[in-house]
């Protein structure tokens, strides 16, 4: 019994181990691209918004009105044109999103749908695909953001990453579990492909 345990703390110590590195390489390769705030971004002309939970009654979360708020931000301070509402759910997410952004005054020919994005890899493949000769900007929290930023660099885009501010609540800390096992998913499919 105590040599299974050494076994499992061993093996625990080495995905530990793994998951830091991977989260420290990938910080590092994004020095220069990751942005705490609307104020403290660059310019581009187009910025996607990455997708996240709207509940049944239309209205975004808190995560997301969060990442829409930076949005509303960017487009406020004259530092990005266009705003792609990249989700997936059909477009049930995208719509809830550009009605969030229509009833905060924003006009809805900036506001332009993805519904392609059901994996931030799908919004990033996107993003290559639509605008890959253009800079552009990217929303979510800070770890979600970071891992968007990394793979849509890893794919050629010319990416930078804004932070929307977290949110807090039941679910953070799986938010939290979920976006490392993610990064080192993102990493591996950078690698391979």
């Amino acid at each position: 019994m105590r040599h299974i345990a050494i076994v499992l703390a061993a093996v625990a110590c080495v995905v530990l181990a793994t998951l830091l590195v991977i989260d420290v390489a990938v910080r590092v390769t994004l020095f220069g691209h990751l942005y705490a705030d609307a104020a403290s971004a660059p310019s581009a002309p187009v910025t996607i918004v990455l997708g996240a939970e709207v509940y049944a009654d239309g209205r975004p979360s808190p995560a997301l009105q969060s990442r829409l708020d930076v949005a509303i931000e960017l487009l406020e301070h004259g530092k990005t044109n266009l705003l792609v509402m990249s989700g997936g759910n059909g477009m049930f997410e995208v719509d809830a999103m550009r009605a969030y952004l229509v009833a905060h005054d924003v006009p809805e020919e900036v506001v332009l749908p993805d519904p392609s994005g059901e994996r931030t890899r799908a919004s990033c493949e996107h993003a290559r695909d639509t605008y890959r000769e253009l800079p552009i900007l990217i929303v979510s929290q800070g770890d979600h953001v970071a891992r968007a930023t990394y793979i849509c660099r890893a794919l050629g885009v010319h990416a930078d990453g804004v932070a929307a501010p977290e949110f807090s609540g039941d679910r953070h800390f799986a938010y939290l579990i979920r976006e490392r096992f993610a990064l080192l998913l993102a990493f591996f499919e950078s690698v391979v492909t």
